[in-house]
């Protein structure tokens, strides 16, 4: 199993969200099998995380990937030389409960 992290700047909070919905990933945004978390931050430049656990041969990992990729190169010309908030983690994940 992989966990991948994803930290990405408000404004591409949407993307990331449409991805996985694209993709039926689901248990993401605070939503998972216990039900609905909503949190308000009053933060005008905050980050989101998200973590998505998939098995290694999950056929949405690679999809995954490249989608952020392409939200990357999407931004690229927009941030004219400034550091694109948006940053990617893949490791091992072991469910321990």
């Amino acid at each position: 199993m992989k966990m991948l992290q994803i930290v990405c700047g408000e404004k591409l909070e949407e993307s990331i969200l449409a991805l996985f919905q694209s993709l039926g990933i689901k248990g993401v945004g605070g939503s998972g099998q216990t039900g609905t978390v909503s949190g308000s931050g009053g933060s005008i430049d905050r980050n989101t995380l998200f973590m998505v656990a998939l098995e290694d041969d999950h056929i949405h990992m690679t999809q995954v990937l490249n989608a952020v990729k392409e939200i990357h190169a999407k931004y690229l010309h927009g941030y004219r030389g400034l550091e694109i908030p948006l940053k990617v983690f893949l490791q091992p994940c072991e469910v321990i409960l």
